[in-house]
């Protein structure tokens, strides 16, 4: 009797040992195939290489088809302001990373605003940039842009150098700092004439305006501006 409890015992310790093999495998094999999914979904979303050649051509050509398009935008005097409002309205939105430019602006001050002042100003920002950058292209009175070299930049940035020329042909240092997103599309993130970062300008003026009169104050004048009450060449000028 002894003998056979104790044959039984064995028996089940067995059943056990083998159950507990069996579900390891089931576990290394499920974690198996959870690494070889994440394996191909990351390598799908993964960054572009900004060393390779292929992407800085891709970036080169990126700008050279978005500055030939904002330069004729910018000549053709068939177009009313509105139409040409409109064409860069287009082309702001598929060239730039405006939702990647307008935290960056705003800086540490994202943390101190309310949601409902931070939603405002992400609904201004897009028209705000527009309205104040598009009154500074017509300023350049640009006829033709060349593209000088590429340069990758940090992890995953590339610097393309440009050169702008007037009517007059009185060439610019135009510096373009690109970025693919998540999906591969390439966006502009900022631009430097003549070394001077319009992105870091836009931050340092958006600072000390939120100094004065808070995220706010800037909300109204960003709106200011869009609504016409306040003009940036004003402004500028005021400020030099």
């Amino acid at each position: 009797m002894k003998h056979a409890t104790t044959l039984k015992s064995t028996a089940r310790a067995a059943e056990i040992s083998a159950a507990g093999d069996f579900l390891k495998k089931v576990s290394l094999g499920l974690l198996t195939v959870l690494f070889l999914l994440a394996t191909i979904l990351f390598s799908g979303t993964a960054k572009a290489d900004n060393k390779d050649p292929a992407e800085q051509e891709k970036a080169r050509e990126f700008i050279e088809t978005f500055s030939a398009r904002a330069i004729g935008v910018l000549n053709n005097t068939e177009l009313t302001d509105e139409q040409q409002f409109g064409e860069y309205r287009d082309i702001l939105n598929e060239a730039f990373a405006i939702d990647y430019i307008a935290r960056i602006s705003l800086s540490r001050h994202r943390k101190k605003a309310s949601k409902e002042e931070l939603d405002e100003y992400y609904k201004l920002f897009p028209e705000f940039i527009l309205k104040v950058n598009s009154s500074r292209l017509k300023k350049l009175d640009t006829t033709r842009m060349e593209v000088d070299k590429v340069t990758p930049h940090a992890k995953s940035d590339i610097f393309i150098r440009t050169k702008a020329y007037n009517a007059d042909n009185k060439g610019l240092d135009v510096d373009w700092r690109v970025r693919a997103d998540k999906n591969g599309n390439i966006k502009i993130i900022d631009v430097k004439i003549e070394g001077i970062s319009l992105v870091a300008t836009q931050r340092d003026d958006f600072t000390s305006r939120i100094g004065s009169s808070g995220v706010s104050g800037l909300n109204k004048y960003m709106k200011d501006i869009i609504d016409g009450i306040v003009f940036a060449e004003d402004e500028e000028e005021a400020a030099s």
